[in-house]
């Protein structure tokens, strides 16, 4: 049943992926971004901007790269897995890698400039939206692992999906990605994390199996 939900979403993200990648790189305005667009604007100054560029920052670089070397000396010190613990700190490393690769390759510009939000540079897909995906979502799937009560591990769960979605939509709020970049960020995140782990249970079960 896992295997087979994996499979199909994946497919999905896939397509979509490839659809909006495509609109993108030949100029055309993706219809969500034509819809949501209009919304941005009527936030600036708000109580509501305020939130949600504090929430941002939880996905950005300066937070990111200590946070997950802590979390990773801790994952190793409770598990004793230092091969999980390293391959957690790779993954969110080279997604933020492979995010930028893909902005060269797109070179989309950004709805506005936020320099001290990191909203600098090409805008597709959102390196915060993909950057916490990968990195929230890599914790969620080991820490997960390792939990055996189940309502714990769904708690785990939720705070951690929500988590990377409020960074996401905190890009697409204080108006430095479209909606589009940040779905984007997601699909290519999710991708990139499907791919990870079936490799690194591959490897680990020959090195370690």
């Amino acid at each position: 049943m896992q295997k087979r939900f994996i499979f199909h979403s994946t497919v999905v993200v896939s397509l979509f992926l490839s659809w909006i990648t495509w609109q993108v790189m030949h100029g055309t305005e993706p219809i969500i971004d034509q819809w949501s667009s209009r919304f941005v604007n009527q936030w600036t100054g708000t109580t509501f901007f305020s939130i949600f560029r504090w929430i941002t920052e939880l996905g950005s670089g300066s937070f990111i790269t200590p946070f997950i070397l802590i979390v990773a000396l801790l994952y190793l010190l409770w598990t004793k897995k230092w091969f999980a613990s390293i391959w957690i700190v790779a993954g969110s490393f080279l997604g933020y890698r492979l995010n930028g690769w893909i902005k060269l390759i797109a070179q989309r510009e950004r709805p506005s400039i936020l320099e001290e939000a990191e909203g600098v540079g090409f805008s597709f897909p959102s390196g915060h939206a993909m950057g916490a995906m990968i990195t929230y979502g890599l914790l969620i799937y080991f820490v997960s692992k390792e939990v055996k009560q189940a309502s714990l591990k769904l708690v785990i769960q939720l705070i951690g999906v929500i988590l990377i979605l409020m960074i996401g939509l905190s890009r697409y709020v204080i108006n430095v990605h479209y909606l589009s970049d940040v779905l984007a960020g997601f699909g290519f995140g999710y991708l990139f994390i499907v791919g990870w782990i079936i490799v690194y249970n591959i490897v680990s079960k020959k090195s370690f199996g």
